[in-house]
């Protein structure tokens, strides 16, 4: 009996034994799991994430691109102003030139016949070099400017807004 007691001690031991390292592979086992959950919390986690960057970049695509049209119809309306800024400066400087160019004719209708020939040709050169259209009351002013006049004619010319009025009086018998 002796001999079956120790046989059912050294049963019960090694089968004990058995079941604790069972029981210690079971709880690595359950270890791994876990850890293999967190990581597929984890794998979820980061595939929201991804899905909401991924529409965060499309938005911010869509924005650049809007961005870029608004900045394109912007540096459009831009060159548009530059242009329009440009011949407004132009022509507001061929108003002033025009008008300094019709009360220098003015001034030298009373010079002798040979200046006023001047005149017209640096006049009529100046324009045609800066490509300035003269409106038609200074160049009919430029065009009769070096005809020729009566001796100890007086010329009278008055500058009004609506354009040149020129009287002429024969002062020889004075």
């Amino acid at each position: 009996m002796n001999a079956n007691k120790i046989d059912y001690s050294e049963i019960i031991h090694e089968a004990r034994r058995g079941l604790i390292y069972k029981r210690e592979q079971l709880i690595e086992e359950v270890d791994n799991m876990g850890s293999l959950l967190q990581v597929m919390d984890d794998m979820e986690s980061l595939m929201t994430d991804n899905e909401r960057l991924k529409d965060e970049i499309e938005q911010l695509r869509q924005q650049l691109a809007d961005e870029k049209r608004q900045r394109a119809e912007l540096e459009m309306q831009l060159g548009e102003m530059s242009k329009l800024s440009a011949g407004v400066a132009k022509k507001a400087s061929q108003d002033e030139l025009t008008k300094a160019l019709r009360t220098y004719i003015n001034i030298s209708k009373r010079k002798t016949l040979s200046k006023r020939s001047a005149v017209k040709m640096m006049i009529m050169e100046l324009t045609s070099a800066v490509g300035l259209t003269l409106p038609d009351d200074v160049k009919a002013a430029l065009d009769c400017l070096d005809d020729e006049q009566a001796e100890g004619s007086a010329v009278t010319v008055n500058v009004a807004a609506g354009g040149i009025n020129v009287q002429q009086a024969n002062t020889v018998g004075r």
